[in-house]
């Protein structure tokens, strides 16, 4: 209650969110049914009702790529059992994002898109970890600019846009790159392949996406012999020229 009594939703009674505390009729806390209790909170949790105070906001997860992989989630799971792997790649819904408890509001943008480099690398960690590695996350993230693209910027906030095709990514890139073009667009910002089991690419995307990694990679691999070359021949040849000039001090000095 301290927690929640310092959290954006603290003006708002328990039952303005939670009603009747009721799910599926079946009323809670239920002395018959231990196992109620052990339900997963953030799955059985009827999200609509955000859509009270949250309009726009929800109608937009509608259109959603968060809220297309939630319905495909729950056409396939009819009759089906879980498992830990459909554990572990379950669409998120508003609760697997936002604390209801015990989010703090009024933010400044830096605090909230490194909350937000957290909570999008809970599921994808190795794009949350290429970001980090180039110019926006480490200005952005490290440096705390305010003018640096988060998560967010390109992809949304709640319509979580993939970015896949060239006119969309454009857009994107124009809302701080006004001159970008199609090859600016074009650029692959996150170099990794972790997410092709879920996918929804045609094969010939996939395999041209999968092209660009691995040249990026071999570029990268190339440019790190390169500079490595480089520093190692420069430090030798200092040293060798130390060693020159040691050699010329004691020659001096001996005759």
């Amino acid at each position: 209650m301290n927690r929640f009594s310092d959290a954006a939703h603290r003006t708002l009674a328990c039952e303005e969110c939670h009603k009747d505390m009721a799910s599926d009729q079946q009323p809670h806390p239920d002395d018959r049914d231990t196992a109620f209790l052990k339900a997963d909170a953030t799955r059985v949790y009827d999200y609509s009702r955000c859509k009270s105070c949250h309009r726009s906001t929800y109608e937009r997860y509608l259109k959603g790529a968060h809220a297309e992989a939630l319905k495909k989630e729950l056409k396939e799971a009819v009759g089906a059992s879980e498992t830990n792997e459909t554990k572990n790649r379950r669409a998120p819904t508003c609760g697997d994002c936002h604390s209801g408890h015990y989010a703090k509001s009024h933010l400044s943008r830096v605090e909230t898109g490194r909350n937000m480099t957290l909570v999008c690398g809970s599921c994808h960690k190795p794009q949350m970890l290429s970001y980090l590695n180039n110019y926006h996350g480490k200005a952005a993230v490290n440096l705390g600019d305010p003018d640096s693209a988060y998560c967010s910027d390109c992809h949304g906030a709640h319509e979580c846009i993939a970015l896949k095709d060239g006119a969309t990514a454009r857009a994107a890139c124009r809302r701080c790159h006004p001159e970008a073009g199609d090859s600016f667009a074009r650029f692959v910002i996150h170099p990794v392949m972790a997410d092709d089991a879920l996918s929804d690419d045609s094969p010939a995307s996939a395999r041209e996406k999968e092209t660009r990694v691995a040249l990026i990679r071999v570029v990268t691999i190339i440019m790190s012999i390169l500079v490595l070359f480089v520093v190692c021949f420069f430090y030798g040849h200092t040293f060798i020229w130390m060693l020159r000039e040691l050699h010329e001090k004691l020659r001096r000095h001996g005759s």
